[in-house]
């Protein structure tokens, strides 16, 4: 019992500095940087295309997505392109966006060799940069879902609504 209550004691007086050292995926985008958007998808890609063939494609009439599904949409490419280089190195990359009346849908998937273990056990979204995008994705009303192709490689797509009459 005494060991209990030290690490109580602990977690008390700096349980804010392990949340922050954890990282937690609710919190808001860091403020110092620039604002995560799809307007800055070119930049975004570009910074991975070093090592890694990147290539997107936009089908729809691109409109402005209110803020947080801007903000989303942009999160959970950086996610998908930064596991890709992780778990796929110098595989090919696509990533897809569709502008429709609904929303946007996304797609981001590797050409890798198989499918590589996220989280260290399961592939099903089970890495922590995954599951903090789905929960930004759903807590948006949209549906968020990663895993592993039949012929190797790992897919991400979500669908975030943005009716074309709602701008942000």
């Amino acid at each position: 019992m005494g060991l209990f209550a030290q690490w109580r004691g602990t977690v008390l007086a700096r349980g804010h500095q392990l949340l922050g050292a954890l990282g937690r995926a609710d919190e808001p985008d860091d403020p110092s940087g620039p604002a995560p958007s799809l307007n800055r998808l070119d930049a975004l890609v570009e910074g991975f295309t070093a090592g890694q063939p990147v290539r997107w494609t936009m089908a729809g009439q691109p409109r402005p997505l209110p803020g947080p599904v801007d903000v989303v949409a942009y999160r959970i490419i950086e996610e998908a392109l930064t596991n890709a280089c992780r778990h796929a190195p110098g595989a090919p990359v696509v990533v897809r966006l569709r502008y429709d009346a609904a929303g946007i849908s996304i797609e981001v998937r590797d050409e890798g060799v198989g499918p590589a273990p996220f989280g260290g056990g399961g592939t099903q979204g089970a890495g922590r940069g995954l599951l903090g995008v789905r929960r930004r994705a759903e807590r948006l009303g949209g549906t968020f879902s990663a895993g592993p192709r039949a012929g190797g490689g790992f897919t991400v797509r979500a669908v975030l609504p943005a009716p074309e009459d709602i701008i942000g």
